[in-house]
């Protein structure tokens, strides 16, 4: 293309200026000319607070309810939690424009920087195709990288831009960096410094194509929060964490700028035949997420509450053995009020407080002058899990198991129960011998009877508040109103 070829008619400068100010390009062909880019207008810096409330920004969703679209996400967890087969399914669906279990998604071409575990990435992928066969995976917009890519490095951005390029993917709606640890390569997770050059080339690729960059991050020593500087979280609109306990992975809002945290979803990975086979021609498997029922909760719950709860929970357990024992009904097992109260060994104030508070959760229910056990999980204690089999005895509110108490003759009685508590060290208080008695199923009139009558024919003494097998004069000066053992006396 010639000058003169671009260059508009003579007679257009006629009437803006002489004829002889004009100046002709030389005869043939003109140099090349780079043109600058057009550049967009720059939106204007202040806007009014009424175009704010008027054309409020239209919410837009990756995940529904789980990540929005153009935003900077985290997903964390600890080792074997499933974070990364979790990322992969979410990247997998958007690709396909499938549900992500029972969430919406807007489909888009994902693409997933990946640094480490390369040689599982398509076992992964299979096994989420043979589960999701109608989703076509096979001509799905996903892209996936082959080796990582520094995110501290000057050039990276451009090299991941030029890479979604080449491969053909357009414009992306989600870019995937498994791990932060190995994009941080180079720089240190710990400086709030490094950590915002990483942050930086986020949101460098995110305003770039308009999508979410969504991080894929170890969890911290303590397995409660993200590993490395707190620099990462402030700068994240949605953190997720994957928890593991047992089978059952629980995936939950650790933080969401925007909206309400969505609520906890638990998965267990199961097996999946890829049909694929290895070199000795045996079958690989991989695995997929598959939604399950939360594990019971523990009940976290107070120390006297979990004393009052435990000693219920054991009488009524044993009050069922026994009539079991006996061949009646254990449907017809019941604990007064007044047993409960004297098994648990608080004070007036302490009982009813715990009381109070365990109805209010639920997990007893006061029927006239009994009391049943509605909820039989186990309870937490600051960080200490005891299981519902479990009791907590003693005076004083102690957490302290207790010890099983046998029957004698498979039929508890009030002096087998003293023997055994004897063989454990120590001679019992009346009151812990009472205590005791209502946890192994006596009743606590039966006991209180057994043990006035032990005492009258000589099989017991007291002495000091303390009861001692064999006939003896008993020292009744700890026997005073109010006082331990005066429960029974």
């Amino acid at each position: 293309m010639s000058w003169a070829d671009e260059s508009p008619p003579l007679d257009t400068y006629d009437d803006e200026q002489p004829a002889a100010t004009v100046s002709r390009p030389a005869a043939g062909p003109a140099p090349d000319i780079e043109m600058p880019e057009p550049q967009a207008p720059r939106p204007p810096l202040l806007r009014h607070v009424r175009e704010l409330l008027t054309n409020p920004p239209a919410v837009r969703w990756l995940i529904r309810g789980i990540i929005e679209a153009d935003t900077l996400a985290l997903l964390y967890g600890q080792p074997g939690a499933g974070k990364s087969f979790i990322a992969l399914s979410m990247a997998a669906s958007i690709a396909c424009g499938c549900d992500w279990y029972e969430h919406r998604v807007t489909q888009g071409p994902a693409v997933y920087i990946l640094g480490e575990g390369g040689g599982g990435v398509s076992r992964r992928l299979r096994a989420w195709q043979n589960s999701n066969p109608d989703a076509q995976l096979q001509d799905a917009p996903l892209y996936v990288s082959s080796r990582m890519v520094p995110l501290g490095e000057a050039e990276a951005v451009q090299e991941i831009a030029a890479a979604i390029e080449e491969s053909g993917a357009g414009k992306p709606s989600s870019v995937w960096i498994d791990t932060l640890a190995r994009a941080a390569a180079g720089l240190d997770e710990n400086s709030s410094r490094d950590m915002g050059e990483l942050i930086k080339a986020c949101d460098a690729i995110r305003e770039r194509y308009g999508c979410a960059v969504i991080l894929v991050h170890h969890a911290g020593h303590n397995q409660d929060r993200a590993r490395g500087s707190s620099a990462i979280k402030a700068a994240l609109d949605t953190e997720i964490s994957a928890t593991k306990d047992g089978p059952v992975i629980t995936l939950q809002s650790t933080k969401s700028k925007e909206g309400e945290p969505f609520k906890p979803l638990t998965f267990q990975l199961v097996g999946v035949d890829t049909h694929w086979l290895d070199e000795d021609g045996e079958r690989v498997y991989s695995a997929v997420l598959e939604p399950c029922d939360a594990p019971g909760q523990d009940e976290a719950i107070g120390k006297n509450q979990t004393l009052c709860l435990g000693v219920l929970r054991e009488m009524y357990a044993n009050r069922r053995a026994n009539l079991e024992q006996a061949g009646n009904a254990p449907e017809s097992a019941k604990v007064l009020l007044s047993e409960w109260r004297e098994g648990a060994g608080l004070n007036k104030q302490r009982f009813y407080d715990a009381k109070t508070s365990l109805i209010k959760l639920g997990l007893v229910e006061i029927q006239g002058s009994t009391v049943k056990v509605t909820g039989n999980g186990p309870v937490t204690v600051g960080n200490k899990r005891y299981p519902g089999s479990q009791v907590t005895s003693g005076p004083g509110g102690s957490i302290d198991p207790a010890v099983t108490l046998p029957p004698r003759d498979r039929k508890p009685d009030a002096m087998g129960v003293l023997e055994k508590l004897l063989t454990t060290g120590g001679n019992p208080s009346v009151g812990d011998w009472q205590r005791s008695c209502l946890l192994a199923g006596i009743t606590g009139g039966v006991t209180t009877r057994a043990i006035i009558r032990a005492r009258k024919t000589g099989l017991v003494h007291v002495v000091g508040g303390c009861v001692v097998m064999g006939p003896g004069l008993d020292d009744d000066a700890d026997d005073t109103e109010g006082g331990d053992d005066d429960v029974i006396i």
